[in-house]
C-alpha cells in the first residue's frame, strides 16, 4: 500500500514545555501585593487581569488606593481558581502582618 508507519518519538523536553505552556494558560488568577512610596502602604488584592487592575490602582479606580498614585507591583502569585487566588489573599491579610509581607516580597524569586 506504499504507507510506512514509522516509531513515534517522544521527547521528554517537549512534553515538558507544552506542560508548562498549558499550566500558564490554566493559571488566570494572580494575587498581587503593591506599594506606595509616598504614603508607605502596602496593598494586597487578587484580579484575574492585572495589568488592567494595576491602572486602576494608579488612576483612582479603587477606594483603597484612591490616596496614592505611585503603587508599584512588589509581589505575585498566581492560581487556577478565583477562590484558590480569593483565599490567598485572605491568609496574606489575615497575617495583619508588614513583617510577613516584606518577607514574601524579600523572597520572590
Amino acid at each position: 500500500n506504499g504507507i510506512r508507519e514509522g516509531h513515534r518519538f517522544d521527547s521528554g523536553i517537549l512534553h515538558k514545555v507544552i506542560l508548562q505552556n498549558s499550566m500558564a494558560f490554566f493559571m488566570s488568577f494572580t494575587v498581587y501585593i503593591i506599594y506606595s512610596k509616598s504614603i508607605d502602604q502596602y496593598y494586597i488584592g487578587h484580579t484575574e487581569n492585572l495589568t488592567d487592575r494595576l491602572f486602576r490602582h494608579r488612576n483612582s479606580g479603587s477606594l483603597s488606593t484612591k490616596k496614592a498614585k505611585d503603587w508599584e507591583l512588589k509581589y505575585t502569585e498566581q492560581f487556577e481558581t478565583r477562590s484558590d487566588a480569593a483565599n490567598r489573599e485572605k491568609a496574606i491579610k489575615a497575617k495583619k502582618s508588614r513583617k510577613y509581607i516584606e518577607h514574601l516580597i524579600a523572597n520572590t524569586g
